[in-house]
């Protein structure tokens, strides 16, 4: 018996009050704080903040994606654009993770009711699982797209078509429909105890893995699974910011000035990144030691990244604040009367003179609103080019 199937063990008896409504009897006090989640059941000041912090990232994450998500769909400047269709896709992936997670939680605070390992739990196990990839898949995506715009922006047209986006967009989905699916497929062939009740919150691998008879190869595919693909996110991620690094170190502001905004910027991206993967690395980290009860506290870290991710993206950046605020306004109005950046990031005002210009090379999210008005228009015109 694993510490993981020792620790379900432990808890069942707690577990099976719920049911019965009854109290913890005295001789039980000590035993409880083994079982984190009774632990926090029967205690009124953990109980309620537990249920407060789930409930304001639950609602925070539910409404700020929401509304950002139809401000993408309503835009006709926005809606087109290769990086905000990786942006909306991003937000259906954080809004499918913040709900599958929140509500199964928020019901075993407020109901005092644990989970049953049933196909239920793995339908929850399995969408949970497609959410976080997809997640991370979408991301990852989102860096080649900045690192294809800023190092190879003349080519950028060419390569973000249309056709290829969609397709990319579709291979996303079916990767996580794939490593998902086969963590699922695993669990089914483990020889799995169906009606036993579950310790954690939401059904995590830690939990399921503990329902099974032969749980090894489960075991060993999350292992080798999520470690293969957060490296080669990192991977990924690291090259193409390394590479908009370099090059935000060769552009010069006048007087010979480092551009320290631009590796602000990226810097800035690359911690979003890491907190996205920060839940799936302590998942990881757990998987190899397995002695400490992390539910609430993964439930509460997890529910971050969809909170953060539509803020960075989307709501921090300039463009989609002016477009957001300028619905109405024509694509020639935005350029004539919008500051906005061109490609290697010089800001400066159609009114202004060439003196005037700031030149700044910022690798800001926004790929400017003159280059949008005028992709748009290209867009528009020659369709068959994207």
């Amino acid at each position: 018996m694993n510490s993981s199937q020792k620790k379900q063990v432990d808890c069942k008896n707690f577990a099976e009050l719920s049911f019965s409504k009854s109290q913890i009897s005295v001789q039980w006090r000590s035993e409880v704080t083994s079982c984190l989640f009774w632990s926090i059941i029967y205690n009124e000041f953990l109980l309620n903040l537990s249920i407060f912090t789930i409930l304001i990232l639950f609602t925070f994450s539910l409404v700020v994606n929401i509304y950002l998500l139809l401000g993408l769909e309503h835009s006709e400047a926005l809606s087109w654009n290769p990086r905000y269709v990786l942006l909306k896709n991003l937000i259906v992936s954080d809004l499918l993770l913040t709900v599958m997670i929140s509500l199964p939680a928020l019901h075993c605070l407020l109901w005092h009711e644990t989970l049953i390992f049933n196909f239920r739990c793995i339908a929850q196990y399995f969408t949970i699982a497609v959410a976080t990839l997809g997640s991370l898949l979408t991301i990852t995506s989102m860096a080649l797209e900045s690192f294809v715009y800023t190092c190879h922006g003349i080519h950028y047209l060419g390569i973000m078509t249309n056709m290829r986006l969609y397709c990319f967009m579709i291979l996303i989905w079916l990767l996580a429909l794939a490593g998902a699916g086969s963590s699922t497929t695993l669990v089914l062939m483990g020889r799995a105890n169906f009606g036993r009740i579950l310790a954690g919150f939401v059904c995590e691998p830690e939990d399921v893995q503990a329902q099974l008879e032969a749980s090894n190869y489960f075991e060993t595919f999350n292992k080798i699974f999520i470690g293969s693909v957060l490296f080669l996110f990192l991977l990924v991620f690291s090259f193409s910011y390394g590479r908009m690094y370099q090059i935000a170190r060769q552009v010069q502001q006048p007087f010979q000035q480092e551009n320290a905004h631009a590796r602000c910027t990226i810097f800035f991206y690359f911690a979003i990144f890491l907190l996205q993967l920060f839940p799936s690395i302590i998942n990881l980290i757990t998987m190899f030691g397995r002695d400490v009860d992390n539910h609430i506290y993964m439930i509460m870290l997890s529910l971050v990244p969809p909170c953060v991710n539509p803020v960075a993206y989307g709501i921090r950046n300039r463009c989609t604040l002016y477009y957001y605020f300028n619905a109405s306004d024509s694509d020639s109005d935005i350029v004539d009367h919008a500051p906005f950046q061109v490609h290697l990031g010089f800001y400066f005002h159609a009114s202004d003179s060439d003196s005037d210009i700031v030149g700044h090379a910022s690798f800001q999210t926004c790929h400017g609103h003159l280059l949008s008005a005028l992709l748009q228009s290209i867009h528009s015109s020659h369709p068959h080019l994207f």
